[in-house]
């Protein structure tokens, strides 16, 4: 994942200043692989894939669905895990709009969480969580998404964690796009690394 950051890094700074694009506002779908490292008391490692939907709900927020499945090994053991979910997400654009790099963000979101590995949380079921944040725009086409989520399950309020998430995002055209994310758990220390494919039609 090192060597194809290193890689992509110059081709931010070659596209032209067309368009200005954002991972909020925007109508797009994104198709990812991440990898899965870490864990606290046992080693962890395995890769999912994704799929999402972002829409805007209004001129102030979004809707964002996804659906995540992927296989974790943990010692001698293999199981799959998936969510299904969809978020609302507030935006604070009135940060972009006066010429800042800023565009703050805070939302929830319901979904479906089934973890046969117990990796991230320690029950499955309907699942809750809490999402706070900002978007740098730093060029037309390039930005940083910096934030946090804070989920649990509705069966069980004890069993939760807070996941730290960073991505970085480039434009290639007002069409095509791709993201670097990376997310850590902090209570299960279990971390992703993925890359992202998206495709917005407007």
């Amino acid at each position: 994942m090192k060597t194809l950051l290193l890689l992509l890094i110059p081709f931010l700074f070659l596209s032209t200043l067309l368009f200005s694009k954002s991972r909020l506002g925007e109508y797009y779908y994104g198709f990812g692989y991440s990898m899965i490292g870490g864990g606290k008391s046992t080693e962890v490692e395995g890769d999912a894939l994704s799929l999402s939907l972002n829409s805007p709900a209004s001129d102030i927020a979004d809707f964002k669905i996804y659906l995540e499945y992927g296989t974790a090994e943990y010692g001698i053991s293999e199981d799959s895990i998936w969510s299904l979910g969809v978020d609302y997400i507030y935006r604070f654009d009135n940060f972009a709009d006066e010429g800042g790099m800023l565009r703050p963000f805070i939302g929830f979101g319901l979904g479906y969480f089934k973890d046969e590995a117990s990796i991230l949380l320690n029950n499955d079921g309907f699942s809750w969580n809490l999402i706070g944040g900002t978007e740098f725009m730093f060029t037309e086409e390039v930005s940083l998404s910096l934030g946090a989520s804070y989920l649990g399950v509705w069966t069980d309020f004890s069993s939760t964690d807070l996941a730290f998430d960073l991505g970085l995002t480039w434009w290639i055209n007002d069409v095509h796009g791709v993201a670097l994310e990376y997310s850590y758990a902090f209570d299960s220390e279990v971390d992703y690394v993925g890359l992202k494919y998206l495709y917005s039609w407007q």
